[in-house]
C-alpha cells in the first residue's frame, strides 16, 4: 500500500483546517503503528487509507489500484476483497451471533454457506471462541467480542489490515491476546495499521509513522 502527496483539508466557517498535509509513504508488509497526540490527525489518515473518507490531494494505491478513482460501488466491493478492519468499539452486528458476525463478510462476497460456517468456525477456534458461537454481542465480554471482530477483519485473508486503537478499551492482559492476533498476519506478510496511543505496542511494530498537526513523518 503506497500513498502519493496524500492531504486532506476541511472546510471550517470562513476557512480550513489541513487535517492532513500531503504526504508520500510506502506501508511495507509488517506492522506499522501510528502514534501521535489526540486530534493530529491519526483517523483521517486510517479512513483515507481505508476510502471511507475523500482526499483533498494525492491517491492511494494498493495493489496498483487508486482506490479513490473508483465508484462507491467500486471501493466498497474493493474493501470487501482486499481490506480488514478493527476498531476500537468492536461495531459487530447487535442481532447476529458470534458465528455470523464473522461469517458476514464472506456472505457478502458470495461465499457458500458451508464454506463460510467452517472459516468462521475455525477462526472463532483460534481466538479461543469455541464456545461461544452461538451468543450475540450483548452476551460477550468486551475482550470476547473484539475477538470476534478480530476474527471477522481475518476472515476474508485481507491483504491490508486496518486497526483503530483496538485494545484501547480493555484491560492490559486481554489487549495483549488482541495484540498478539493482529501480529499474526503482520508475521506472514500482510500489511497492518494500527492506531495506538502505546508506546509498548508502538515499539513492537517493526515500522513507525508520527502523525503530529497533521504532519506524517517516519521514525526508524
Amino acid at each position: 500500500m503506497q500513498t502519493e502527496q496524500l492531504g486532506r483539508i476541511y472546510p471550517s466557517g470562513d476557512g480550513q483546517i489541513t487535517a492532513l498535509r500531503p504526504f508520500s509513504h510506502t506501508f511495507a508488509p509488517g506492522l506499522t503503528a501510528v502514534v501521535g497526540p489526540s486530534g493530529s490527525g491519526k483517523s483521517t489518515l486510517l479512513n483515507l487509507l481505508a476510502g471511507f473518507d475523500t482526499p483533498t490531494s494525492g491517491r492511494v494505491l494498493v495493489g496498483g489500484n487508486d482506490i479513490h478513482a473508483l465508484s462507491e460501488a467500486g471501493r466498497a466491493d474493493f474493501r470487501l476483497a482486499n481490506y480488514g478492519f478493527v476498531f476500537q468499539s468492536h461495531n459487530l452486528v447487535a442481532i447476529l451471533t458470534a458465528q455470523e458476525n464473522v461469517e458476514f463478510p464472506l456472505m457478502l462476497a458470495g461465499i457458500a454457506p458451508k464454506v463460510r460456517r467452517d472459516k468462521a468456525r475455525a477462526l472463532l477456534s483460534q481466538v479461543g471462541l469455541e464456545s461461544r458461537l452461538s451468543h450475540l454481542p450483548a452476551q460477550l465480554s468486551g475482550g470476547e467480542a473484539q475477538r470476534v471482530a478480530v476474527a471477522r477483519a481475518l476472515v476474508t485473508d485481507p491483504a491490508v489490515l486496518l486497526a483503530d486503537e483496538p485494545t484501547g478499551n480493555l484491560d492490559t492482559r486481554t489487549g495483549q491476546t488482541i495484540l498478539e492476533l493482529l501480529l499474526r498476519p503482520a508475521s506472514e506478510g500482510k500489511t497492518v495499521v494500527l492506531i495506538t496511543h502505546d508506546p509498548d505496542i508502538a515499539a513492537l511494530a517493526s515500522h513507525r509513522l508520527r502523525v503530529r498537526d497533521g504532519e506524517v513523518s517516519a521514525e526508524l
